[in-house]
């Protein structure tokens, strides 16, 4: 992997050199509250909401929630961050990487980036055609089966997700590319798992 042309490749390598992210933080943060705003706003979560307690002003929920969401999105994204970014701290001592603090946040960030993104632009193609957001995802198997949390399980954006990770290992960290090839796969595997238990869970 050290001389081949991945997508993205260069972009995580720079990061090595050139940890800076202050400019794609504030693109994160923007697209995050974009994203649940309108998971939020077209989304069936009132009519659920109303189905249950029938006397509930849907204006005033509405205008409660919505902050609610927003502002519980942020913060979830942000500790998701951290946690990410200590994870992969952490993997690149136990195998001596002397990449610096801030590259790994730098290519950490930049991998949710990415990832956010992409799940950004399927919302908002959801929307023009006119899918339901929670009912179904088009870049998992419940595409093919309304509401299936277990197909929704098998998600592409978790294989871009591991690619992206397999790139920061061995782009910015400097990880082999066998290392950061294992530990891409685990991401996938245990995402898929942890995803079945919580399909599996749900009523």
């Amino acid at each position: 992997m050290e001389h081949s042309n991945l997508i993205l490749g260069s972009t995580f390598s720079k990061f090595r050199e050139q940890p800076k992210w202050v400019l794609n933080l504030i693109i994160w943060i923007i697209v995050v509250v974009a994203s649940v705003w309108l998971s939020f706003s077209f989304s069936n979560v009132t009519e659920q909401i109303s189905q249950k307690n029938p006397n509930a002003d849907m204006d005033q929920v509405k205008a409660i929630l919505g902050p609610i969401q927003i502002i519980g999105g942020t913060i979830g994204t942000l500790f998701t961050l951290l946690f990410s970014w200590l994870i992969v701290l952490a993997i690149a001592r136990i195998f001596k990487s002397n990449v610096k603090k801030r590259s790994i946040f730098a290519g950490t960030l930049f991998a949710l980036l990415i990832s956010s993104l992409i799940a950004l632009v399927v919302i908002l193609i959801q929307i023009i055609v006119g899918l339901d957001l929670i009912q179904y995802k088009i870049t998992s198997l419940n595409i093919f089966d309304k509401g299936n949390k277990v197909l929704g399980a098998f998600d592409l954006q978790t294989f871009i997700s591991g690619y992206l990770f397999t790139l920061l290992l061995n782009k910015t960290c400097r990880l082999s590319g066998k290392v950061s090839i294992i530990f891409g796969v685990v991401f996938v595997v245990l995402s898929i798992a942890f995803s079945l238990i919580g399909a599996t869970m749900q009523p």
